[in-house]
């Protein structure tokens, strides 16, 4: 018995992965993937900061009392589309009271605010926490938002989370991720990682 379990194993493990990596194509089929770039936004005082880890992988922290360190990706290119945001993130126990994702606009307000409110849970804006347990572990996170239709949604590991209708006129939309400080206690630090970065459009 001890030798079919072995020899089921590395099978087990090609089609855990072979699933997982169909669910990803599953959640952008019918997008069109598109290059963006993005700048450092490091507003802290010498706790938090950046750091490229290379192979498309990037760490990000902010500590009490500063205010935050996030990727700011470009506006969209075509903001009457669906757009979405593609990542594989993982944040530490420590995270609390901190946004890590945003579909945002400066004068049109988030239609997607995924954070942490408590450690290890998720929630969006100010809704129902949707997931736990989430600490130290490396997830799929996709967000999308038409603004032509006010149609906003958010996945976990391919797992839908957020419907929301955010109907607008604005059209300076753009993705962000890293660490925005939303009230972490004193003497925390909120730190997050994210990798496989895409963004799609359809």
């Amino acid at each position: 018995m001890k030798k079919i379990m072995t020899g089921l194993a590395p099978a087990l493990t090609v089609c855990v992965l072979a699933i997982g990596i169909a669910a990803a194509r599953a959640q952008t089929s019918g997008y069109t993937r598109y290059s963006s770039s993005f700048t450092v936004q490091n507003w802290t005082s010498g706790c938090g900061g950046f750091a490229n880890l290379g192979g498309g992988e990037y760490k990000m922290w902010v500590c009490s009392g500063e205010s935050r360190v996030e990727m700011r990706w470009a506006n969209w290119p075509q903001q009457t589309h669906y757009n979405q945001f593609q990542g594989t993130v993982m944040f530490s126990s420590d995270t609390q009271d901190t946004a890590i994702q945003q579909i945002k606009s400066n004068t049109g307000g988030e239609a997607i605010y995924i954070q942490v409110k408590s450690p290890g849970t998720l929630r969006n804006d100010n809704g129902s926490v949707f997931a736990s347990g989430m600490a130290n572990k490396w997830f799929r996170l996709n967000t999308l938002f038409n603004p032509a239709n006010g149609d906003a949604r958010a996945y976990i590991n391919g797992s839908q989370k957020v419907t929301r209708y955010y109907p607008t006129s604005d059209r300076q939309w753009y993705f962000k991720d890293g660490v925005y400080n939303n009230g972490i206690p004193s003497g925390h630090k909120s730190t997050d990682w994210y990798k496989s970065i895409t963004t799609w459009v359809k």
